[in-house]
């Protein structure tokens, strides 16, 4: 039996005429079948009594079935109620996870009919499709499947999310609107082709049908990112293809794509620089722009860069989220004693506080709970920033942003600032010379001054300042305190389990530095499981190394002392390293030891490295 590339789709078949065994009757009641649903849910010990009466209540006011009232009441996960689902109806649950997937299986099966109908190819054997439902499919869904496979269903259950992971990941994601758009593009060339006299009004309903497919394409690319907590967007253009990557937890992940999305990479590109109002004519020199997106009570920034490249334009997107930005200290990830002092370096009346890291390492996010805090705490002084960009509006602050090709520069910003008197001021990022003597000079004469600069720890950054021709005994005068500041990935909770793999000099190294017996200690990994996308993790959290200036530090600044001197003189007075935070939350459970090897691994490699 020969594929069918392009399927004719029956019309799904009219809910009303078919008994769904979990909706409510016509009367407002639920039916027998629903109440057994829920009853079997009690039964298991899914959820309890009281729970399933909550949950009938939400099946006569909202109308949905009751596996989802108890899932949209958050009393069970997903596997859970679709196991109980799966009993119920006689059929047998799958965890698509843990099956490798077959490729006979999904070539048998086009993308826009497991779309259609929402299953997912498990395994194909000789004439009979085993195939993964969230709800058991109806007889008229299995005759329609038969005409069209022309080969028997086994139908098994499991999860939504199970299926639209396996779906993605073996068609790509976007598959059916592509297979649209490339069958909407294909009629358009065909009617040309044959000379085909079609009206105005005709020609646009193939054009609108096209874009309006191009435009659900772009969502779904920026809702499936916003969904796995995506922080860029990457979608770059190769002589074999449009690659799509997600950064998910700092970490560049590659998403399947369907066939033909190259064709669509220039209209993608265009949609989003209509969507960033960018000039859509230009394809010549780069981009930069500027999406705001709001879905449910969340809002979101997506910051577009776009340039051009051999084989067309490559696009970057950045997704700020309003929510991350606006965290408090305690939120970061520190301990008590870095909180402490954080809260005294917020309070100085002057000074100069710097955040070093490069970029991605939430150097924005901690500024922006610095002044936060200051907001709160002292009402009555005075706020200004210079960034660029200005990331987030701040209530009760003054922020300018920069705009280079009018001359209003970090230096010229900073200047005119100091003409307003105020008590804080942010300076977005040091980049030259100019503005970082303008800052030093701004601390110096009454203001604490906040700023990020881009160096690989905290000492590093008093030489780096004096590289920009800042003389020593003004950065001694000045820095009050520098902060680098990493972010790692935390190990998913839903399936950390104890690591009994990890090298014995690593462990020697993490009982050292915490200063505990090693029998003591335990390391912890993800095996990957559905919340973490595999990867075995979820979310980050900071990890900071903080390099204070007491008047001994000073003077060694002053005499323009070594970094590898300041560094020791601060180890002896009690800072910690980038890699100790990191040591501490392995301790904690928070992350791996590979994770804090791979961030806050050295720089310097050594001839002779130890096996292990």
């Amino acid at each position: 039996m020969t594929e069918p590339s392009e399927p004719t789709l029956l019309p799904p078949p009219d809910l009303a005429e078919i008994p769904q065994p979990d909706a409510p009757s016509p009367d407002g009641a639920p039916i027998t079948a629903a109440r057994d649903v829920l009853d079997l849910l009690v039964t298991r010990g899914v959820i309890t009594t009281a729970q399933m009466e909550l949950a009938r209540r939400r099946i006569q006011r909202a109308g949905v079935t009751g596996h989802q009232a108890a899932l949209d009441l958050g009393f069970a996960s997903e596997e859970d109620v679709y196991r109980i689902v799966a009993e119920f109806h006689g059929l047998e649950f799958v965890s698509l996870a843990e099956l490798k997937a077959d490729p006979d299986a999904f070539k048998r099966v086009p993308a826009k009919l497991a779309f259609h109908y929402h299953f997912s190819p498990v395994h194909l054997e000789r004439n009979q499709l085993r195939a993964a439902f969230s709800t058991p499919p109806t007889s008229r869904d299995r005759e329609n499947l038969h005409l069209l496979l022309g080969i028997r269903l086994d139908p098994v259950i499991a999860s939504p999310s199970d299926i639209m992971r396996v779906l993605k990941g073996s068609y790509g994601l976007g598959a059916e609107t592509v297979l649209q758009i490339r069958q909407d593009r294909g009629l358009q060339k065909r009617a040309s082709s044959v000379m085909f006299e079609e009206t105005a009004g005709q020609k646009l309903d193939v054009d609108d049908a096209a874009s309006a497919s191009i435009i659900t394409l772009v969502n779904q690319i920026l809702v499936e990112a916003l969904e796995l907590q995506t922080s860029d967007i990457h979608l770059e253009p190769f002589p074999g293809g449009t690659r799509l990557r997600y950064r998910i937890d700092g970490m560049l992940r590659e998403v399947p794509t369907p066939p033909g999305l190259q064709e669509l990479h220039e209209s993608i590109v265009t949609r989003l620089k209509v969507m960033a109002n960018l000039n859509i004519a230009e394809r010549r020199l780069p981009h930069d722009g500027r999406i705001r997106v709001r879905i449910g009570d969340e809002s979101f920034d997506l910051r577009i860069s776009i340039l051009p490249t051999r084989f067309g334009e490559t696009m970057c997107l950045r997704i700020l989220n309003r929510a991350s930005l606006f965290l408090e200290m305690e939120q970061l990830g520190l301990n008590r004693q870095q909180i402490t002092i954080l809260n005294r370096l917020v309070d100085l009346p002057h000074g100069l506080m710097l955040i070093t890291g490069p970029t991605g390492s939430g150097k924005t996010t901690t500024l922006y709970a610095a002044l936060a805090k200051v907001r709160v705490n002292s009402p009555d002084r005075k706020i200004i920033t210079v960034e660029d960009p200005v990331e987030y509006e701040l209530e009760g602050v003054s922020q300018i942003q920069i705009r280079s090709e009018i001359g209003l520069t970090f230096a010229s910003g900073l200047r005119s600032i100091l003409r307003h008197d105020p008590d804080i001021i942010l300076v977005g990022e040091i980049r030259d010379a100019e503005t970082a003597e303008i800052a030093i000079r701004s601390a110096l004469t009454g203001h604490l001054v906040l700023s990020t600069l881009h160096t690989n720890d905290a000492v590093g950054a008093v030489n780096r300042l004096v590289d920009m021709e800042v003389e020593p005994y003004l950065v001694a005068s000045s820095l009050v305190a520098s902060m680098a500041q990493r972010l790692i990935r935390r190990v998913c909770p839903h399936c950390k389990a104890e690591d009994t793999l990890v090298a014995p000099r690593l462990f020697r190294e993490m009982a050292k530095s915490l200063d505990r017996p090693e029998g003591e200690l335990k390391a912890w990994r993800g095996k990957g499981c559905v919340e973490c996308n595999q990867t075995g993790y979820r979310g980050r959290v900071a990890i900071l190394e903080l390099f204070l200036l007491d008047e001994t530090i000073q003077d060694m600044v002053s005499r323009h002392a070594a970094t590898m001197e300041l560094r020791h003189a601060a180890r002896d007075r009690g800072m910690r390293s980038l890699r100790d935070a990191g040591w501490e939350k392995v301790a904690a459970g928070l992350t791996t030891v590979e994770e804090i090897s791979r961030i806050t691994s050295n720089f310097q490699i050594s001839y002779q490295e130890e096996e292990g």
